[in-house]
């Protein structure tokens, strides 16, 4: 049954920001009540910026699920040519999309420098779908978060190199926009949530591999498009997605 869920839910995020699309907050914001959660039961917690969170004691140490990698020449769509194209193929900052579209992007890992470490992806904005808060039933939900409109996300990712990449680090790096423009971060659980799966992991994914991904975004008003923030020029002028 849907309404049941047992599992932790917190923020995906990147250790980066910029002004154009709001901050991206360094982790979740559930570790200060995950003690409060183990005494007493389903917590949830949250913090501006990014989705909330929360924390079921019977699966506070649940395993995540595992990345369902896969081989990109027989699952990665095609990659769709736009105006807002640069060099390479290479989406350009600013490239505006819509869902079903896919994007080659620049990806570095958050907070590197390095670009020996940075890599090439497809992503693809497959579905847009609202949801209802009676997804979420059994969870106990804070004020904010009763105010929040659930969406799902799913995504396509594939890695075309040269440098192994995993699901947690590119992932974080889609959020969804609000109403007033600034980025949201997608939750992750570890555990289930059969109405959204995601596929949280960091084992690493080579060059010509890729997943498929279900993003969960609970924000008050909910999310108006999907961006993307992967590296620092992304960050002042995301891809952007926009539903049909």
């Amino acid at each position: 049954m849907i309404g049941t869920h047992w599992g932790r839910l917190v923020s995906r995020s990147r250790s980066v920001g910029g002004p154009a699309g709001g901050a991206r907050s360094v982790g979740g914001a559930c570790g200060a009540l995950a003690a409060v959660a183990l005494a007493t039961g389903v917590a949830a917690c949250g913090g501006s910026g990014s989705s909330a969170g929360t924390t079921s004691a019977s699966q506070a140490a649940a395993s995540t699920i595992p990345a369902s990698a896969t081989n990109a020449s027989a699952n990665a769509p095609a990659t769709t040519t736009t105006s807002g194209s640069g060099s390479a193929g290479i989406a350009a900052p600013g490239t505006k999309l819509t869902v079903g579209q896919s994007a080659k992007v620049h990806y570095t890992p958050a907070g590197s420098t390095d670009k020996s470490k940075a890599s090439t992806l497809v992503v693809t904005v497959q579905s847009f779908d609202k949801g209802t808060l009676s997804d979420f039933n059994g969870i106990q939900l804070d004020a904010n978060e009763k105010a929040s409109t659930p969406y799902y996300v799913k995504v396509h990712v594939t890695n075309v190199g040269p440098n192994p990449v995993d699901v947690d680090s590119t992932a974080a790096a889609i959020e969804g926009v609000d109403s007033t423009g600034n980025n949201q971060s997608s939750v992750t659980f570890i555990g289930e949530f059969r109405r959204c799966p995601d596929s949280a992991s960091t084992k690493p994914i080579g060059a010509g591999h890729g997943y498929e991904d279900c993003l969960t975004f609970l924000v008050p008003g909910g999310i108006k498009r999907i961006s993307y923030n992967g590296t620092t020029d992304y960050i002042d002028s995301p891809v952007t997605w926009a539903p049909h």
